[in-house]
């Protein structure tokens, strides 16, 4: 069986132009992946750019938040003098709260991991506050909740925000050292 005369001839004139076609069709079809893969990489640069400061931001207010919170510099920065354990663990409870919900939004900007290890450091320290408080006659001076969670902190091997605040310290020089 053959075919007739006229549809091979329009077979062998249509070979070369659907070769160049899917040619052409292929060529443009991989630049235009090539510029698509371009453009994502070049959006994700600009938006790291953009996120670098910000991340690099939440990252000093963490440290700053883990200093505060620190009972050395919170017993300093809190201490009245005639004021009785019981206001005073009030007092400190109080700061470590604020200071939590001041910078809750940070969580977005920093790794999972950095975060429950911040939190975990502000409930260890009001846990600290809090056994210690309970170890003394609430109408005691307040000196004495001071030194009751030194004598507590001085048992373990460090402080639950300087552990924290060790371990931030390596997630930023990990992410841009």
């Amino acid at each position: 069986m053959e075919l007739p005369k006229g549809i091979l001839d329009f077979l062998v004139y249509l070979a070369p132009s659907l070769l160049v076609f899917l040619t052409a069709w292929t060529l443009i079809k991989k630049f235009l992946e090539r510029e698509q893969k371009l453009k994502l990489i070049e959006i994700k640069f600009s938006s790291q750019k953009d996120l670098i400061p910000l991340r690099l931001q939440a990252y000093e207010r963490l440290a700053l938040y883990l200093e505060r919170i620190s009972p050395n510099v919170m017993f300093v920065n809190n201490y009245e003098a005639g004021s009785t354990v019981q206001e005073f663990q009030a007092q400190l409870l109080e700061v470590v709260r604020t200071e939590f919900e001041h910078n809750f939004s940070q969580q977005i900007y920093v790794s999972s991991a950095i975060w429950t290890i911040i939190r975990n450091a502000k409930e260890e320290t009001a846990r600290l506050i809090n056994i210690s408080a309970a170890s003394l006659e609430a109408d005691a001076p307040s000196y004495q909740l001071s030194k009751r969670v030194f004598e507590a902190m001085l048992e373990k091997d460090e402080f639950p925000t300087q552990k924290a605040l060790t371990l931030l310290k390596a997630e930023v020089a990990q992410l841009f050292g």
